[in-house]
This record gives structure tokens, C-alpha cells and sequence, in this order.
């Protein structure tokens, strides 16, 4: 069973990208680590993740995908995002480590694969919540892999990239067969905000406007200060605009305004992909897309065309962030689209 699409081209892996598409259950072709992700991708298979407390009974985990948090309450556990099926045993096996308090709760952020893929693995003890457009996108990729992926295996065997191609036809497969109630899509789904009372504890969760999609959310744990943004922050990483999706450079910038006006200055922020933070480094991405912005619009005031503005765009101060290289110039050309 695999699930949990992501139809744009390529995945972000805190810092790696796999050019594969869409990504599921199932693993991919393993990207190449960076210098930006070499201390959680650089290790044995089976010693992938590394633990880090924070305040309030508040974990984040490192594993291979989007950064997990966690939460251990008085008599249960509340888990946000799943990475990939494979390594999904991995992440249940580090939190039993630290709590034998049952996992009940699992919350997606968004819908891509490297943070529902491990849904399956979840599902059969805890209830899985996330945004209306999460469980809408997920439920839609067997259509989706039907209607795009044989081109993409076409353009695949054309290069020689035979992983790549057993990868796609591993879909195809799947999406000819696949059935609703067997995707491990969230069962609870809200429209714009809900809280989870754990004991003495609330955890917020809130859906913003569209930047990474339009189904991302952020959770707040209110007395830990401990705020996880999913993929509306990638910390000293490049994000990955998914348009198709329904992203937005600009919607990337209103999502954080309106989380910055909304917790305490001294929160610890996980953010999708790169390490644990605080309100400075989430402010140094938000400066990453307003820079971004403005650079578009200097371009669209002067008359220059799309081209020659991708062909010379540039920020310098940002060259060190994962994934500049790979996905700099695709930030910028939706960046362009927008502010016409």
C-alpha cells in the first residue's frame, strides 16, 4: 500500500530532493545527502534517527523525510507527521523508547509523502487528523499516478534510470488497484482550526493560507511554547513551492505573519525540514521569501521578461541554504508568476 502524493516534480528531503514525482508509502530511490543534511541522512539504515527533547513533554524527531514532533501526555501520545512507510516501525520504536503511553493521536501537516507516507502504520491505533484538502489530495493520487506517471516512466527509460522506472511502474501498479477505504487518508479533517485536549495540555492546530499547499497546518503546543510548522518553514533550506498544489511565494509570507502574530517571542519552533529553532529562525526564512518577493517585482517594474530574469536572478546570501542549486530558480519563477 503506498500513499500520499506529492505531483511536482520533486521532493524535498531536509535538504535532498528526489526527482521522482509523486512519493509514497514505499521509499524511493535514496537521494544524495548535502552538507544541510548529511547529520541525519549520513548514517546506517538503521540508525537514521536522532531524538531531541525540548520543553513540556515535546519531542522533534529526525529520521528520513519531514521532521516528526511528538508530544507524551499524562496517558497518551500525540505524533505529528509519519515520513515513509518503511521507516515508520522506526519512528512508533524511538517513542515507545522514551513512553509507554498508548499513540493515539497522528496529525499531517500536509499531504506530500515524506509526511503521510508512514500513515499505514498508524492507522490502526491512532485517530489521524489534518486539513480538508490533506484527505481531498490524498484520495485523489490514484487518478493523478494513472494520468501522469506513464510519461514520466517513458522519460525515465529514455535516460536509463531504472530505479526510477521500476519506482513509477510500482505506482502505475498500485493506483490500477487501489481502492479509497485503503488509503490510510486522515479520518478527522477540519476547515480551519481544532484543539486536542491531552490532560492538563491543549495542542492547537491551525490551518493557514496556502504557501507549501493549501492544505498545510502548524501545532502549537501552548504550555511547552513549542510550535511545529511543517513545510511553511524549511530552516536554512530552500523550500519547495508546490504551486500545482495550490502554494504560494506569497502565501508563504502571509502563513508566517500571521504565526508570528499569533505565539509568544520565545517559542521553539520545528520547522518541516532543517534543524530546531526559535523566532529568529523562522523570521530568517520569512526575510528568505520577502527577499525572494521583492527581487521578482524589480524585475516585473523594469520590464524584464521571465527568461532573462531566471537566467540571472540571484541571492547571494542565501547560496549556503540546502537545495539553493536544485530549487532556487523554481522559487523565483513562481515568485515572478505572482506579483504580476
Amino acid at each position: 500500500m503506498r500513499t500520499g502524493a506529492l505531483l511536482a516534480g520533486a521532493l524535498v528531503l531536509a535538504g535532498a530532493v528526489v526527482p521522482c514525482g509523486a512519493l509514497f508509502a514505499q521509499s524511493s530511490p535514496a537521494p544524495t545527502p548535502t552538507a544541510a543534511s548529511a547529520e541525519h541522512h549520513d548514517r546506517k539504515p538503521e540508525d537514521i534517527f536522532r531524538v531531541k527533547p525540548l520543553s513540556g513533554g515535546v519531542y522533534a524527531l529526525y529520521g528520513r523525510g519531514g521532521n516528526v514532533g511528538f508530544f507524551v501526555g499524562p496517558d497518551a501520545v500525540l505524533v505529528i507527521d509519519s515520513e515513509f512507510k518503511d521507516i515508520a516501525p522506526g519512528i512508533v520504536e524511538q517513542i515507545k523508547k522514551i513512553s509507554d503511553k498508548p499513540i493515539k493521536f497522528l496529525i499531517n501537516t500536509h499531504h506530500h509523502g515524506d509526511h503521510v507516507g508512514g500513515n499505514e502504520i498508524f492507522r490502526p491505533f491512532a485517530m489521524i487528523l489534518a486539513h480538508d484538502n490533506v484527505r481531498i489530495r490524498m484520495l485523489a493520487d490514484p487518478a493523478n499516478i494513472l494520468k501522469d506517471y506513464p510519461a514520466r516512466r517513458e522519460e525515465a527509460r529514455k535516460n536509463g534510470n531504472d530505479p526510477q522506472v521500476k519506482f513509477l511502474s510500482d505506482q502505475i501498479e498500485w493506483a490500477k488497484k487501489a481502492k479509497v477505504e485503503e488509503i490510510p487518508a486522515p479520518i478527522v479533517t477540519y476547515d480551519s482550526e481544532v484543539r486536542i485536549h491531552i490532560g492538563e495540555k491543549t495542542i492547537q492546530i491551525w490551518h493557514l493560507p496556502p504557501a507549501h499547499t493549501d492544505g498545510d497546518s502548524v501545532v502549537y503546543f501552548e504550555k511547552a511554547k513549542v510550535l511545529h510548522m511543517g513545510d511553511d518553514f524549511f530552516h536554512k533550506v530552500i523550500p519547495f513551492i508546490d504551486v500545482k498544489s495550490g502554494g504560494s511565494a506569497k502565501g508563504y509570507l502571509a502563513a508566517i505573519d500571521r504565526v508570528i502574530g499569533r505565539v509568544p517571542p520565545d517559542v521553539t519552533v520545528i520547522p518541516g525540514h532543517g534543524d530546531v529553532t526559535d523566532m529568529g529562525g523562522l523570521k530568517g526564512f520569512r526575510q528568505y521569501i520577502a527577499d525572494l518577493l521583492e527581487t521578482a517585482r524589480k524585475a516585473h517594474a523594469s520590464g524584464q521578461s521571465k527568461d532573462d530574469f531566471l537566467k540571472d536572478v540571484d541571492l547571494p546570501a542565501y547560496k549556503e541554504y540546502g537545495g539553493y542549486k536544485e530549487r532556487f530558480k523554481a522559487n523565483a519563477g513562481s515568485a515572478y508568476d505572482e506579483v504580476k
